[in-house]
Protein backbone atom coordinates (compact mmCIF):
# COMPACT_ATOMS: atom_id res chain seq x y z
CA UNK A 1 0.00 0.00 0.00
CA UNK A 2 1.54 3.34 -1.06
CA UNK A 3 2.03 6.02 1.56
CA UNK A 4 -0.10 9.12 1.20
CA UNK A 5 2.06 12.12 0.21
CA UNK A 6 2.66 14.72 2.94
CA UNK A 7 0.63 17.91 2.79
CA UNK A 8 3.21 20.75 2.56
CA UNK A 9 0.83 23.08 4.44
CA UNK A 10 0.65 20.81 7.51
CA UNK A 11 3.47 20.46 10.03
CA UNK A 12 4.45 17.05 11.35
CA UNK A 13 4.81 16.55 15.11
CA UNK A 14 8.59 16.44 14.72
CA UNK A 15 8.68 19.70 12.75
CA UNK A 16 6.41 21.38 15.29
CA UNK A 17 8.67 20.31 18.19
CA UNK A 18 11.77 21.59 16.38
CA UNK A 19 10.10 24.98 15.80
CA UNK A 20 9.08 25.24 19.47
CA UNK A 21 12.60 24.36 20.68
CA UNK A 22 14.19 26.83 18.28
CA UNK A 23 11.77 29.58 19.33
CA UNK A 24 12.39 28.95 23.04
CA UNK A 25 16.16 29.23 22.55
CA UNK A 26 15.81 32.49 20.64
CA UNK A 27 13.31 33.99 23.10
CA UNK A 28 15.56 33.13 26.08
CA UNK A 29 18.53 34.73 24.32
CA UNK A 30 16.61 37.93 23.56
CA UNK A 31 15.14 38.16 27.07
CA UNK A 32 18.64 37.68 28.55
CA UNK A 33 19.87 40.59 26.43
CA UNK A 34 17.15 42.80 27.88
CA UNK A 35 18.27 42.00 31.45
CA UNK A 36 21.92 42.86 30.81
CA UNK A 37 23.16 45.93 32.67
CA UNK A 38 23.91 48.78 30.29
CA UNK A 39 25.48 52.18 30.70
CA UNK A 40 24.11 55.34 29.06
CA UNK A 41 26.68 55.12 26.27
CA UNK A 42 25.41 51.63 25.34
CA UNK A 43 22.02 52.94 24.24
CA UNK A 44 22.83 56.44 22.98
CA UNK A 45 23.79 57.34 19.44
CA UNK A 46 23.44 60.36 17.13
CA UNK A 47 20.55 61.50 14.95
CA UNK A 48 21.00 61.42 11.20
CA UNK A 49 19.21 64.79 10.99
CA UNK A 50 18.63 67.36 13.72
CA UNK A 51 15.25 68.15 12.10
CA UNK A 52 13.81 64.73 13.06
CA UNK A 53 12.27 63.77 16.38
CA UNK A 54 12.24 60.04 15.52
CA UNK A 55 14.24 57.94 13.06
CA UNK A 56 13.40 54.29 12.40
CA UNK A 57 15.99 52.32 10.47
CA UNK A 58 15.73 48.65 9.39
CA UNK A 59 13.34 47.84 12.25
CA UNK A 60 12.46 44.15 12.62
CA UNK A 61 9.80 42.94 15.06
CA UNK A 62 8.87 39.25 15.16
CA UNK A 63 6.42 36.99 16.95
CA UNK A 64 7.58 33.45 17.68
CA UNK A 65 4.65 31.06 17.18
CA UNK A 66 4.33 27.27 17.23
CA UNK A 67 3.99 27.33 13.43
CA UNK A 68 6.99 29.54 12.72
CA UNK A 69 8.21 33.13 12.95
CA UNK A 70 5.82 35.95 12.03
CA UNK A 71 7.71 39.03 10.82
CA UNK A 72 5.14 41.69 11.65
CA UNK A 73 7.60 44.48 10.94
CA UNK A 74 10.20 43.55 8.35
CA UNK A 75 13.15 45.96 7.98
CA UNK A 76 11.27 49.24 7.66
CA UNK A 77 12.84 52.73 7.70
CA UNK A 78 11.19 56.15 7.94
CA UNK A 79 11.52 59.45 9.82
CA UNK A 80 9.16 61.61 11.84
CA UNK A 81 10.25 65.28 11.40
CA UNK A 82 9.74 67.84 14.15
CA UNK A 83 6.37 69.62 14.30
CA UNK A 84 4.78 67.37 11.65
CA UNK A 85 2.21 64.60 11.23
CA UNK A 86 3.29 61.30 9.67
CA UNK A 87 0.47 58.97 8.63
CA UNK A 88 0.92 55.18 8.57
CA UNK A 89 -1.64 53.53 6.29
CA UNK A 90 -2.28 50.00 5.06
CA UNK A 91 -4.55 46.98 5.45
CA UNK A 92 -5.23 45.33 8.79
CA UNK A 93 -2.29 43.20 9.84
CA UNK A 94 0.32 45.10 7.83
CA UNK A 95 2.36 46.01 10.92
CA UNK A 96 1.24 49.57 11.70
CA UNK A 97 0.27 49.00 15.34
CA UNK A 98 3.24 46.69 15.97
CA UNK A 99 5.52 49.48 14.74
CA UNK A 100 4.00 51.85 17.31
CA UNK A 101 4.25 49.26 20.10
CA UNK A 102 7.91 48.67 19.17
CA UNK A 103 8.59 52.39 19.62
CA UNK A 104 6.96 52.31 23.06
CA UNK A 105 8.63 48.99 24.07
CA UNK A 106 5.17 47.51 24.58
CA UNK A 107 5.38 44.50 22.25
CA UNK A 108 4.10 41.52 24.22
CA UNK A 109 7.10 39.46 25.32
CA UNK A 110 8.49 36.83 25.28
CA UNK A 111 6.72 35.85 22.03
CA UNK A 112 7.02 39.34 20.57
CA UNK A 113 10.54 40.69 20.18
CA UNK A 114 12.35 43.52 18.42
CA UNK A 115 15.22 41.58 16.84
CA UNK A 116 16.96 44.22 14.74
CA UNK A 117 17.28 47.78 13.58
CA UNK A 118 17.36 51.11 15.37
CA UNK A 119 14.71 53.45 16.79
CA UNK A 120 16.45 56.77 17.38
CA UNK A 121 14.56 59.26 19.55
CA UNK A 122 15.84 62.82 19.91
CA UNK A 123 15.98 63.85 23.56
CA UNK A 124 16.72 67.38 24.76
CA UNK A 125 18.36 66.11 27.96
CA UNK A 126 21.26 64.47 26.07
CA UNK A 127 22.53 67.54 24.22
CA UNK A 128 25.11 67.41 21.44
CA UNK A 129 28.47 65.79 20.73
CA UNK A 130 31.69 67.78 20.39
CA UNK A 131 31.16 67.69 16.62
CA UNK A 132 27.74 69.30 16.96
CA UNK A 133 25.74 66.11 16.27
CA UNK A 134 22.45 65.63 18.15
CA UNK A 135 22.62 62.86 20.72
CA UNK A 136 19.64 60.51 20.99
CA UNK A 137 18.38 57.31 22.56
CA UNK A 138 18.34 54.02 20.66
CA UNK A 139 15.09 52.60 22.03
CA UNK A 140 15.83 49.08 20.75
CA UNK A 141 18.78 48.87 23.19
CA UNK A 142 17.29 50.93 26.00
CA UNK A 143 16.67 49.15 29.36
CA UNK A 144 13.02 48.99 30.42
CA UNK A 145 13.57 51.09 33.56
CA UNK A 146 15.15 53.88 31.54
CA UNK A 147 12.40 53.63 28.93
CA UNK A 148 9.87 54.31 31.69
CA UNK A 149 11.45 57.76 32.15
CA UNK A 150 10.61 58.88 28.60
CA UNK A 151 7.43 56.84 28.03
CA UNK A 152 4.53 59.11 28.90
CA UNK A 153 6.79 62.13 29.32
CA UNK A 154 8.56 62.50 25.94
CA UNK A 155 6.64 59.86 23.95
CA UNK A 156 2.97 59.15 24.61
CA UNK A 157 0.38 56.98 22.90
CA UNK A 158 -3.34 57.26 22.26
CA UNK A 159 -4.57 53.69 22.04
CA UNK A 160 -7.12 52.38 19.58
CA UNK A 161 -10.01 51.48 21.87
CA UNK A 162 -10.53 53.76 24.90
CA UNK A 163 -12.97 51.42 26.66
CA UNK A 164 -10.33 48.69 26.91
CA UNK A 165 -7.44 51.10 27.51
CA UNK A 166 -9.08 52.92 30.42
CA UNK A 167 -9.36 51.05 33.71
CA UNK A 168 -13.09 50.58 34.49
CA UNK A 169 -12.61 50.52 38.29
CA UNK A 170 -10.95 53.94 38.57
CA UNK A 171 -12.32 57.39 37.80
CA UNK A 172 -10.98 59.19 34.75
CA UNK A 173 -9.54 61.86 37.04
CA UNK A 174 -7.60 59.27 39.01
CA UNK A 175 -6.10 57.87 35.80
CA UNK A 176 -4.94 61.31 34.64
CA UNK A 177 -3.57 62.11 38.10
CA UNK A 178 -1.66 58.82 38.13
CA UNK A 179 0.34 59.91 35.09
CA UNK A 180 1.01 63.31 36.69
CA UNK A 181 2.25 61.65 39.89
CA UNK A 182 4.60 59.37 37.94
CA UNK A 183 6.16 62.38 36.24
CA UNK A 184 6.05 64.59 39.36
CA UNK A 185 6.52 62.33 42.43
CA UNK A 186 6.57 65.24 44.88
CA UNK A 187 3.29 66.76 43.66
CA UNK A 188 0.46 67.26 46.15
CA UNK A 189 -3.04 65.83 45.76
CA UNK A 190 -4.45 69.29 45.05
CA UNK A 191 -1.87 69.93 42.32
CA UNK A 192 -2.63 66.59 40.66
CA UNK A 193 -6.39 67.22 40.69
CA UNK A 194 -5.93 70.72 39.29
CA UNK A 195 -3.74 69.30 36.51
CA UNK A 196 -6.39 66.69 35.68
CA UNK A 197 -9.09 69.39 35.45
CA UNK A 198 -6.77 71.48 33.28
CA UNK A 199 -6.20 68.56 30.87
CA UNK A 200 -9.92 67.75 30.65
CA UNK A 201 -10.58 71.40 29.84
CA UNK A 202 -7.87 71.36 27.18
CA UNK A 203 -9.50 68.45 25.32
CA UNK A 204 -12.91 70.13 25.36
CA UNK A 205 -14.79 68.10 27.97
CA UNK A 206 -17.65 70.15 29.50
CA UNK A 207 -17.96 70.52 33.30
CA UNK A 208 -14.48 69.05 33.97
CA UNK A 209 -14.87 69.57 37.75
CA UNK A 210 -17.76 67.07 37.63
CA UNK A 211 -16.54 64.70 34.91
CA UNK A 212 -13.25 64.19 36.75
CA UNK A 213 -15.07 61.93 39.24
CA UNK A 214 -16.85 59.87 36.56
CA UNK A 215 -15.96 56.30 35.66
CA UNK A 216 -15.25 55.37 32.02
CA UNK A 217 -18.60 53.59 31.55
CA UNK A 218 -20.41 56.83 32.41
CA UNK A 219 -18.90 58.59 29.38
CA UNK A 220 -19.65 58.33 25.67
CA UNK A 221 -17.14 56.95 23.19
CA UNK A 222 -16.07 60.40 22.08
CA UNK A 223 -15.54 61.61 25.65
CA UNK A 224 -13.56 58.48 26.54
CA UNK A 225 -11.31 59.13 23.53
CA UNK A 226 -10.84 62.72 24.75
CA UNK A 227 -9.82 61.36 28.16
CA UNK A 228 -7.25 59.13 26.43
CA UNK A 229 -5.87 62.20 24.64
CA UNK A 230 -5.78 64.10 27.96
CA UNK A 231 -3.75 61.28 29.53
CA UNK A 232 -1.37 61.27 26.54
CA UNK A 233 -0.83 65.04 26.80
CA UNK A 234 -0.27 65.19 30.56
CA UNK A 235 3.50 64.78 30.18
CA UNK A 236 3.83 67.45 27.44
CA UNK A 237 5.34 64.93 24.97
CA UNK A 238 7.51 65.64 21.93
CA UNK A 239 5.96 62.72 20.02
CA UNK A 240 2.33 61.55 20.15
CA UNK A 241 1.49 58.16 18.63
CA UNK A 242 -2.21 58.03 17.73
CA UNK A 243 -3.26 54.45 16.93
CA UNK A 244 -6.53 54.82 15.00
CA UNK A 245 -7.91 57.46 17.41
CA UNK A 246 -11.22 57.80 15.52
CA UNK A 247 -12.12 54.08 15.32
CA UNK A 248 -15.78 53.31 16.16
CA UNK A 249 -16.66 57.00 16.45
CA UNK A 250 -19.36 58.66 14.38
CA UNK A 251 -18.39 61.20 11.73
CA UNK A 252 -19.07 64.34 13.77
CA UNK A 253 -17.09 63.04 16.76
CA UNK A 254 -14.26 61.99 14.41
CA UNK A 255 -14.07 65.53 13.12
CA UNK A 256 -13.92 66.91 16.65
CA UNK A 257 -11.13 64.53 17.67
CA UNK A 258 -9.07 65.35 14.57
CA UNK A 259 -9.49 69.10 15.12
CA UNK A 260 -8.44 68.56 18.73
CA UNK A 261 -5.26 66.75 17.65
CA UNK A 262 -4.46 69.55 15.22
CA UNK A 263 -5.03 72.13 17.97
CA UNK A 264 -2.76 70.22 20.35
CA UNK A 265 -0.10 69.86 17.70
CA UNK A 266 0.03 73.59 16.99
CA UNK A 267 -0.18 74.54 20.67
CA UNK A 268 2.57 72.21 21.93
CA UNK A 269 4.74 71.79 18.84
CA UNK A 270 4.59 68.01 19.22
CA UNK A 271 4.96 65.64 16.29
CA UNK A 272 2.22 63.08 15.64
CA UNK A 273 2.50 59.59 14.20
CA UNK A 274 -1.04 58.86 13.02
CA UNK A 275 -2.06 55.25 12.34
CA UNK A 276 -5.30 54.86 10.42
CA UNK A 277 -7.17 53.02 7.64
CA UNK A 278 -9.04 56.15 6.59
CA UNK A 279 -7.35 57.88 3.65
CA UNK A 280 -9.60 60.90 4.18
CA UNK A 281 -8.17 61.35 7.68
CA UNK A 282 -4.63 61.06 6.30
CA UNK A 283 -5.32 63.59 3.54
CA UNK A 284 -6.66 66.09 6.09
CA UNK A 285 -4.11 65.56 8.88
CA UNK A 286 -0.79 64.30 7.56
CA UNK A 287 2.26 66.06 6.17
CA UNK A 288 3.98 62.81 5.24
CA UNK A 289 2.55 59.36 4.45
CA UNK A 290 4.08 55.89 4.85
CA UNK A 291 2.22 53.06 3.08
CA UNK A 292 2.76 49.57 4.56
CA UNK A 293 1.93 46.15 3.20
CA UNK A 294 2.62 42.77 4.88
CA UNK A 295 5.16 44.24 7.29
CA UNK A 296 7.05 46.18 4.60
CA UNK A 297 6.99 49.78 3.42
CA UNK A 298 5.93 49.98 -0.23
CA UNK A 299 5.86 53.76 -0.67
CA UNK A 300 6.50 56.93 1.34
CA UNK A 301 6.45 60.64 0.61
CA UNK A 302 4.64 63.88 1.31
CA UNK A 303 0.85 63.79 1.44
CA UNK A 304 0.68 65.57 -1.93
CA UNK A 305 3.06 63.10 -3.60
CA UNK A 306 1.18 60.07 -2.31
CA UNK A 307 -2.30 61.35 -3.19
CA UNK A 308 -1.56 63.27 -6.40
CA UNK A 309 1.11 60.98 -7.82
CA UNK A 310 0.92 57.47 -6.29
CA UNK A 311 3.41 55.11 -7.92
CA UNK A 312 3.19 51.70 -6.25
CA UNK A 313 0.33 49.48 -7.54
CA UNK A 314 -0.81 48.86 -3.95
CA UNK A 315 -1.03 52.60 -3.17
CA UNK A 316 -2.98 53.12 -6.39
CA UNK A 317 -5.26 50.20 -5.47
CA UNK A 318 -6.20 51.42 -1.99
CA UNK A 319 -6.98 54.87 -3.39
CA UNK A 320 -9.23 53.35 -6.09
CA UNK A 321 -11.00 51.32 -3.40
CA UNK A 322 -12.16 54.48 -1.60
CA UNK A 323 -15.79 55.35 -2.47
CA UNK A 324 -16.45 58.74 -4.03
CA UNK A 325 -19.55 60.95 -4.16
CA UNK A 326 -18.91 61.43 -7.87
CA UNK A 327 -18.92 57.69 -8.63
CA UNK A 328 -21.90 55.95 -10.21
CA UNK A 329 -24.17 54.37 -7.59
CA UNK A 330 -24.63 51.31 -9.81
CA UNK A 331 -20.88 50.89 -10.28
CA UNK A 332 -19.29 48.14 -8.19
CA UNK A 333 -16.74 49.40 -5.66
CA UNK A 334 -13.19 48.45 -6.66
CA UNK A 335 -11.30 46.00 -4.46
CA UNK A 336 -7.75 44.69 -4.76
CA UNK A 337 -7.96 41.03 -5.87
CA UNK A 338 -6.35 38.19 -3.91
CA UNK A 339 -5.29 37.93 -0.28
CA UNK A 340 -2.40 39.06 1.90
CA UNK A 341 0.37 36.40 1.93
CA UNK A 342 0.89 34.12 4.93
CA UNK A 343 3.08 36.09 7.38
CA UNK A 344 4.80 32.97 8.77
CA UNK A 345 8.39 32.51 7.53
CA UNK A 346 7.72 35.07 4.81
CA UNK A 347 10.20 35.02 1.88
CA UNK A 348 12.41 37.95 0.84
CA UNK A 349 10.55 38.78 -2.35
CA UNK A 350 7.89 41.17 -3.61
CA UNK A 351 4.92 40.32 -1.39
CA UNK A 352 2.35 42.08 -3.56
CA UNK A 353 3.16 40.24 -6.80
CA UNK A 354 0.31 37.73 -6.37
CA UNK A 355 -2.24 40.57 -6.35
CA UNK A 356 -0.55 42.93 -8.81
CA UNK A 357 -1.78 43.39 -12.38
CA UNK A 358 1.46 45.11 -13.42
CA UNK A 359 4.07 42.61 -12.25
CA UNK A 360 7.22 42.21 -14.32
CA UNK A 361 9.96 39.62 -14.65
CA UNK A 362 12.03 40.97 -11.75
CA UNK A 363 9.10 40.50 -9.35
CA UNK A 364 10.02 36.81 -9.09
CA UNK A 365 13.37 37.77 -7.52
CA UNK A 366 14.32 39.49 -4.27
CA UNK A 367 12.39 42.30 -2.59
CA UNK A 368 12.78 45.57 -4.53
CA UNK A 369 15.22 48.14 -3.18
CA UNK A 370 14.21 51.68 -2.30
CA UNK A 371 13.97 53.86 -5.41
CA UNK A 372 14.09 57.62 -4.82
CA UNK A 373 11.68 59.47 -7.10
CA UNK A 374 12.42 62.81 -5.38
CA UNK A 375 14.05 64.03 -2.18
CA UNK A 376 10.94 63.05 -0.22
CA UNK A 377 9.22 60.45 -2.42
CA UNK A 378 10.37 56.80 -2.41
CA UNK A 379 8.87 53.60 -3.79
CA UNK A 380 9.79 49.94 -3.36
CA UNK A 381 8.80 48.46 -6.72
CA UNK A 382 10.63 46.76 -9.60
CA UNK A 383 8.52 48.74 -12.09
CA UNK A 384 10.84 51.68 -11.51
CA UNK A 385 14.13 49.78 -11.80
CA UNK A 386 16.20 51.14 -14.66
CA UNK A 387 17.26 47.62 -15.68
CA UNK A 388 13.87 45.89 -15.33
CA UNK A 389 12.78 43.33 -17.88
CA UNK A 390 9.08 43.06 -18.70
CA UNK A 391 7.46 39.66 -19.06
Amino acid sequence: MSRKPKNPNVLTLKESREIIKSNLREMKRLEKQKREKRTLSDYTTVMRSDNNVLEIENLETCFFTDNGVVRSVNKISFDVPKDSVVGLVGESGCGKSVTSLSIMQLVQAPQGQVIGGEIRFSSDELGYTEDGEKLCYDITKMPTLDMCRIRGRDISMIFQEPMTSLNPVFTVGYQIEEVFYLLNPEATKEEARQKAIEMLTLVGIPMPETIIDYYPHQLSGGMRQRVMIAIALTGDPKLIIADEPTTALDVTIQSQILKLLQKVRHASGASIMLITHDLGVVAEMADYVVVMYAGKIVEKGTVYEIFDNPRHPYTIGIQKAKPSLASDAAEELYSIPGNVPNPINIPDECLFKGRCDRKCGKCEGTYPKEIKLSDTHSVFCHLYDEDREDI
